[in-house]
């Protein structure tokens, strides 16, 4: 491929050193040489002295990151400096296992910040703490379970290049699987790298230590004959490594403050020397006296301070007896030590155990011990603003079409001290955003986290009332006998989440007792319980039939493992016998779920899986035909998938047409990454087309033709037409132009880029075509799907501020690619000018 490369360029050269140039071959030896580099640009990585260059190129990054690193340290205190020991540390609640997001919290010093699990969601609220993916440099995991390593990806991809690198504590083959999960990883895109580097440090290496604070890790595993048992297939889901992490923290001593008083009595001068002394450095004076730190530290007791704290997750009680018997924690269980905190995540059947009760009969020795239980038995609190407010507000538009949020009627304030918690017996079960103290310094000035979240009905415009109460009185009179199929967006944005658009998912209801997912965006689960609330959720679960993945980004795929374990223990919990989850998608999406299921639990066998991206199966000719003459060969499959795929003859033997009101369904090829693909089905006796990724698809609108509903992403506005391009996406009005070429009777645009958060450009046209536009918690039943073009005006009228930036922006990008082009062309006015 190179040498073609090269030969191409010699000729181009000869061609321009002769004296006649005949274009034609010119242009010839042009394609050639821009096809062949693009040949090269995608096939590099398959090379091998590319894939020696592109290691040396990481190396070298490598090494001038070390080097920045180290000059950057030559300017900072040493890591074991007195001047690193932070002067406060919090324990802050941000998932109290309830609502949006599992169990989680962090440990925050001014300096640093320490992540306590990382569950789906963690990423996308971190801005409720007021922290930064950036701020968050050690991730220390309980157990290697889906609910504590979801969102480590999204924290990984948010930072910046420049980030320190990550730590993640305890648990192993995390790295393993996220490099096998990295999104982008097609080769249509390349190989996608996190912006920070990833360390791992296993529960072997004993313990943790740095300025502010040691950590010991405290390994918990049953015996190895019940290890085995847990392990044995007997077609249930079971976890590969039994281990849990237990993690005792202890805070080093508070720095100590300069007496001013003690400096000037030891006749200390200005400058370096009190630096030196303040890092706990002995000095010499110029009059040959030696000054000690002690001689000049204040003898004011720090203030009050609760420097143990105690991380315990335990799955079972076998768990539990292990971590009695560690001798880390003897000192604790003896009373010769004292721990301040313990945070409880276990679940609620393990903490209701004998051998729990003995662990905390054997800790209650010291009395001033306090309990913070988080887990899935805590209170719901609605402690999401962003999401909760502005669901509120849509609901006070359409109460048909944006459903309440679980909690049902809860209003009112939340702040980060104690009136949501719930006292349990010895437990305080904490609430999000709650805070508690290990060391409190002078933070006066700290502004006060709160989350208003009480009703208010003065928060529209007199236009907006007007244009929502003309919208009312259409909503109750639009209603008819179509309820079902019903439509939920479950996220909207694309790629990556925003404050106020989660990512891909679809939820279709069939009927009552039947429904269908399509994509499943990290998160999914999160939204889908705040809709139906606990017990409408467990119910949907059990209802599923099938999730479709449309391509394996993980903006598409990332929430399938939480869906499929909490769908398990809704069978469980209804006390039904449990039916597998069928799964349509291609290898792709295949590879990081074998991947899960080796590293840390098996969930394959909860699902049959449909891979679209293998090739229909022809039987070959009988061989009495195959022997006559003339006969015709055996029909091999084609090397290339088929465009459009009926997935019905597909589908195992639980596939029920009554049940699922499941007629059709095909896969349709789509132009975005490799086996990308749309569907098409037929649901409910409504035809219902499902885009996916794409560019504009003629394949699409041809099998899409007559379409009752066409659910279309429109990742960018109309202008941005090149970047839809080189992304492989579609632009607002490419989309409704594959509406209108389709004949689709409804069409819903979603999947807007998290540039526009709150709501996507809305032109004049989408009110002419009767084009809706998709918002997160929307859940449509299909009687009223013509009510959505109808919120564009409202929509105008409350997002008036946000719509305002968006067109100011567009003209400044207008602007600046105006005074690109017309640049050039001044340039060479002035030059001929100068000529003349």
């Amino acid at each position: 491929m190179q040498r073609g490369l090269i030969r191409g360029i010699v000729v181009f050269r000869r061609a321009f050193s002769s004296e006649h140039i005949d274009e034609n071959l010119l242009d010839s030896i042009k394609q050639r040489i821009e096809r062949n580099r693009r040949i090269l640009a995608r096939h590099s990585a398959s090379h091998l002295k590319a894939r020696e260059i592109s290691t040396s190129l990481s190396n070298l990054r490598q090494s001038m990151a070390s080097v920045e690193k180290k000059k950057k340290a030559a300017f900072e205190p040493p890591a074991n400096s007195i001047v690193n020991i932070p002067s406060q540390v919090s324990i802050e609640v941000l998932g109290n296992g309830t609502g949006l997001l599992r169990q989680c919290f962090v440990l925050r010093t001014p300096l640093k910040t320490y992540m306590f699990n990382c569950p789906e969601n963690a990423c996308r609220f971190l801005w409720q703490l007021r922290l930064r993916s950036s701020s968050i440099v050690d991730v220390f995991l309980t157990s290697a379970t889906w609910d504590n390593i979801a969102g480590i990806s999204s924290i990984l991809l948010s930072k910046e290049s420049n980030a320190m690198t990550t730590r993640l504590h305890g648990a192993m083959n995390i790295k393993h699987f996220l490099e096998c999960i990295r999104p982008f990883q097609d080769s249509d895109y390349g190989n996608c790298k996190y912006p920070s580097q990833v360390e791992e440090i296993p529960y072997t290496v004993g313990n943790y230590e740095d300025a502010g604070l040691r950590v010991t890790y405290i390994p918990m595993s049953p015996p190895l004959e019940i290890g085995r048992k847990r392990t044995v297939s007997n077609g249930d889901v079971k976890r590969v490594s039994d281990v849990d992490i237990a993690y005792l923290i202890e805070l080093k001593a508070a720095a100590r403050k300069i007496d001013p008083l003690k400096l000037m009595q030891m006749k200390v001068p200005k400058g370096p020397l009190i630096g030196k002394l303040k890092n706990g450095e002995t000095i010499t004076l110029a009059d040959g006296r030696v000054i000690e730190p002690d001689q000049v530290f204040s003898d004011e007791k720090a203030a009050e301070e609760k420097p143990t704290l105690l991380v315990v997750e335990c799955s079972s009680e076998e768990h539990v007896r292990s971590l009695i018997d560690s001798s880390a924690i003897q000192p604790y269980l003896k009373g010769e030590k004292v721990i301040d905190y313990i945070v409880h995540l276990s679940h609620q059947n393990v903490i209701d155990s004998p051998t729990y009760s003995k662990f905390l009969e054997s800790i209650r020795k010291s009395s001033s011990t306090e309990h913070l239980l988080l887990n899935d038995r805590n209170q719901v609190i609605p402690a999401v603003e962003s999401v909760y407010k502005h669901t509120k507000t849509l609901r006070k538009i359409a109460p048909s079409i944006f459903p309440e949020l679980d909690p049902f009627d809860w209003s009112g304030i939340i702040t980060q001290n104690n009136e949501l918690e719930v006292g349990d017996g010895i437990f305080r079960r904490v609430a999000p955003l709650q805070r508690f103290w290990m060391r409190k310094g002078n933070n006066a000035n700290e502004e006060p986290i709160i989350n208003d979240l009480r009703n208010n009905d003065n928060e529209f415009s007199e236009k907006a009332k007007e244009l929502i109460a003309q919208f009312r009185i259409e909503e109750e009179a639009s209603c008819s006998d179509c309820e079902y199929p019903k439509v939920s967006f479950f996220g909207t944005s694309s790629a990556v989440p925003s404050k106020y658009r989660n990512v891909t998912g679809y939820l279709v209801e069939t009927s009552e007792n039947s429904g269908l997912l399509v994509d499943v965006g990290e998160g999914t689960y999160g939204q889908m319980r705040a809709i139906l609330g606990d017990l409408g959720c467990k119910k949907m679960l059990t209802n599923l039939k099938c999730v479709l993945i449309t391509h394996a980004h993980q903006d598409h795929m990332n929430g399938l493992y939480t869906i499929v374990d909490r769908r398990k223990e809704a069978f469980e919990a209804l006390d039904l016998p449990y039916q597998p989850l069928v799964l349509v998608c291609n290898r792709n999406v295949l590879k990081p779920l074998k991947t899960y299921s080796l590293c840390f639990e098996n969930i394959e066998s909860l699902m049959e899986i449909v891979d679209i991206s293998r090739h229909p199966i022809t039987p070959p000719s009988s061989p009495s035909s195959s022997s006559q003459p003339g006969a015709k060969r055996p029909r091999l499959p084609s090397p290339h998938l088929p465009p459009t795929r009926d997935i019905i003859p597909d589908l195992p033997t639980s596939y029920n047409k009554d049940q699922w009101k499941l007629e059709e369904l095909n896969a349709v090829q789509v132009h975005h990454t490799r086996m990308a693909n749309g569907y098409v089905m037929k649901v409910a006796g409504k035809k219902l087309v499902f885009s996916g990724d794409t560019k504009p698809c003629d394949l699409l609108v041809e099998e899409g033709k007559d379409a009752d509903l066409l659910i279309h992403e429109a990742t960018f506005e109309d202008g941005h037409e090149a970047d839809a391009l080189r992304k492989r996406h579609s632009t607002m009005g490419q989309a409704v132009d594959v509406g209108q070429r389709m004949n689709a009777k409804n069409v819903v645009l979603t999947h807007f880029s998290a540039r526009y958060p709150k709501v996507p450009m809305l032109p004049e046209y989408l009110d002419e075509l009767k084009i809706g536009i998709a918002m997160d918690m929307l859940r449509v039943r299909f009687d009223k799907l013509h009510l959505l073009p109808k919120l564009l005006p409202i929509y105008r009228e409350i997002y008036v501020e946000e719509l305002f930036e968006l067109t100011i922006k567009k003209e400044q990008r207008v602007l600046r690619e105006k005074e690109g082009i017309e640049q050039p062309n001044q340039k060479r006015g002035q030059k001929r000018a100068q000529e003349s």
